[in-house]
């Protein structure tokens, strides 16, 4: 298997046919923060999940508690799919018979999204369409997004590419697109 920067590696079989494998590359410290701080949250939720039951509330802080529960699970559930993304999941791209193939794997399940390729633009380096807070959200450690690789397929736009640098997604995007142009 040949490589494109650290996170994506490839292999050609022929001319017309490419299956790449994008895996998420966190920093050892990154990742470090990023279990600490699911522990942190969780602890935090359990106390207060316990607290629901062992501390006298009176009828508007139960609704207070309740709604703080509400955006606890919601940033639970988001930290906790971040981690286990950045563990076990990868993306997997596979361009053969006519046909474009893009799984979202984790824990080794996901169901392929198959497209055929008379059905889609080209590939292309997808430009922030989010600036400000959203963006550093998004490329943020325990978020799963900020896809750079955007191609049209039958129900609309499609990305790809969680997370890749400018320099590895261009020239993923050559790979998919050459190999793209000869299968067509």
């Amino acid at each position: 298997m040949k490589s494109i920067g650290s996170q994506i590696k490839y292999e050609k079989i022929g001319k017309d046919e490419v299956t790449v494998e994008i895996v998420p590359n966190l920093i050892p410290s990154k990742k470090t923060i990023l279990h600490l701080w699911v522990g942190a949250w969780s602890l935090c939720g359990l106390i207060i999940l316990i607290s629901l039951f062992t501390y006298g509330f009176k009828e508007d802080e139960y609704i207070m508690v309740g709604i703080f529960l509400i955006f606890w699970g919601y940033f639970e559930v988001k930290v906790v799919s971040a981690v286990v993304w950045n563990n076990t999941g990868r993306e997997v791209v596979t361009i053969k018979n006519r046909e474009f193939s893009y799984l979202k794997e984790i824990n080794g399940r996901g169901l392929p999204k198959i497209t055929p390729l008379k059905n889609m633009s080209d590939f292309k380096y997808a430009d922030d369409v989010e600036t400000g807070v959203w963006s550093d959200i998004n490329k943020s450690s325990w978020m799963i997004g900020g896809e750079v690789v955007e191609y049209n397929a039958d129900d609309g736009v499609r990305r790809l590419g969680m997370k890749l640098s400018k320099k590895d997604a261009e020239q993923l995007v050559q790979l998919l697109n050459k190999t793209a142009r000869i299968n067509a």
